[in-house]
């Protein structure tokens, strides 16, 4: 048995050992004290690294900068080994199993009209932002190991291939599970220079996840559908939809002094006007009041308000 400090270790195999030593990353010392590893008073290495180490050590470091294929292929072969690892290294390697970890990148238009159209979609906020949620959304990453992080924040500065005009930016979200190797601690250690993201690693394919499209980027950059009535939902557009519930009210006053044996409903909010418009007939709608004209109207003018800020 190998003892840190305190911490009882399961000995490695030779090989491993070998490649690792009993302090992995010992030449740094902000990532020995991880392992509450001895740091000698001098203030030298706790252990020197390995050739191994410093091999892998310069592949994390340069998957943080530029994501290298070479260094996604390398992780996704490697991956057992690295679990393997991470059982014994645990403050350095473990990634954070069960919190919620994200991916910004890019969503085709087209797959996310039918989830508007249906209303498979909830208005929430992440990240101090009022976002889009989708609880199923197709995910199909461009190669087998890709950066996660478990800060949404870091995660909406990233938006991948979205060119404004047929993809808009997405930020997935999935619970980190076996599939995720490397602890956010290490590689914020690592990217210091580069800025610390809260970096996780997945290793593993396609899938159906959790979603959020934030909600001013995506008016900004899909042409507007009518046929979703979203906009009213967004807590900053509901002031440019008061003026149409005012103006349904006058219309379905106007139409109850000319027809009282027809009497219209007053409404108090869109979802009363949207409820009344569901019905088959064209019963207990006001006559002069063109909804899709106004929704459009409303929606239009909220959104020129963003593109202006």
């Amino acid at each position: 048995m190998i003892k840190l400090r305190g911490i009882l270790k399961e000995k490695l195999t030779p090989d491993l050992q070998k490649k690792v030593g009993s302090v992995l990353f010992g030449s740094l010392n902000t990532i020995a004290k991880l392992q509450k590893a001895k740091i000698p008073v001098d203030g030298s290495e706790a252990e020197l690294n390995t050739a191994w180490e410093n091999d892998l050590y310069a592949k994390i470091e340069s998957w943080i900068e530029v994501s290298e294929v070479s260094v996604a292929k390398f992780f996704a072969k490697n991956k057992e080994l690295l679990q393997t690892l991470a059982k014994e290294f645990p403050s350095v390697l473990q990634p954070p199993i069960g919190k919620l970890a994200y991916r910004g990148t890019s969503i085709k238009i087209d797959s996310l009209k039918n989830a508007f159209i249906k209303k498979q979609y909830e208005i929430v906020k992440v990240g101090g932002r009022e976002v889009f949620h989708f609880k199923n959304l197709g995910y199909i990453p461009n190669r087998k190991s890709q950066s996660w992080t478990i800060d949404p924040k870091v995660a909406f500065r990233f938006e991948g291939r979205a060119n404004n005009e047929d993809s808009v930016h997405v930020v997935y979200a999935i619970r980190v599970n076996k599939d995720f190797i490397f602890s956010p601690e290490l590689m914020n250690i690592i990217s210091i220079d580069a800025g610390q993201e809260s970096e996780t690693v997945r290793i593993g394919g396609e899938g159906i996840f959790e979603a959020f499209v934030d909600s001013s980027v995506f008016l900004n950059t899909w042409k507007f559908e009518p046929k979703a009535f979203f906009t009213h939902k967004l807590s900053k557009a509901k002031p440019f939809f008061k003026p149409m519930i005012d103006k349904y009210n006058k219309a379905a006053a106007k139409d109850n002094k000319r027809f009282p044996e027809e009497m219209i409903s007053p409404v108090s909010s869109i979802e009363d006007i949207i409820t009344s418009y569901d019905n088959i007939d064209n019963m207990g709608r006001p006559i002069d009041f063109n909804f899709r004209k106004e929704y459009s109207k409303s929606t239009r003018q909220f959104i020129n308000l963003i593109k202006n800020k």
